[in-house]
């Protein structure tokens, strides 16, 4: 199973480029394995055929899983969690497509989420419920949007 991340990496060659650039020693503490383990990871398989699956290719698998076992949800919040650090926050590829027959009653579909949303912020409930609703509020709120759109263009 090839693993491309952008710009085509596979993830032994993302694992090559994450030890260029914060050295051996980091990548040793952060997964706790020693530089051995850490260098079969960083092989090309079509090559060497003594090679170790990289740990972001683990992950991916994980969620892919996660996915196809009715998890898509803790998967989406897992990839938040990892964007998080870099002030990311992930939205899905697909356009949003209105639900309802018209723009106003696509208005109306915005209120009940959104008035969920602020409830559990009143409540203190946890964050990451939090941030699940408020992403369902967006999709609703995009829904609006493209059934304006749509609306405009006839």
């Amino acid at each position: 199973m090839k693993c491309h991340g952008k710009h085509g990496m596979e993830s032994w060659e993302m694992m090559r480029e994450a030890k260029d650039l914060l050295g051996m020693p980091a990548l040793q503490r952060i997964f706790s394995v020693g530089h051995g383990v850490l260098y079969k990871t960083m092989r090309n398989p079509d090559f060497v055929g003594d090679t170790a699956r990289p740990p972001i290719q683990r992950v991916r698998m994980m969620l892919h899983d996660l996915a196809n076992a009715g998890g898509e949800d803790l998967a989406h919040a897992m990839l938040n969690y990892m964007a998080e650090a870099l002030g990311m926050h992930l939205e899905p590829n697909a356009t949003a497509v209105p639900d309802c027959d018209d723009v106003r009653d696509e208005c109306l579909d915005d209120l009940p989420p959104l008035a969920v949303l602020h409830s559990l912020i009143q409540c203190g409930a946890d964050v990451r419920e939090v941030e699940a609703q408020g992403v369902v509020v967006k999709r609703e709120v995009d829904e609006t949007v493209v059934a304006y759109r749509n609306s405009l263009e006839g």
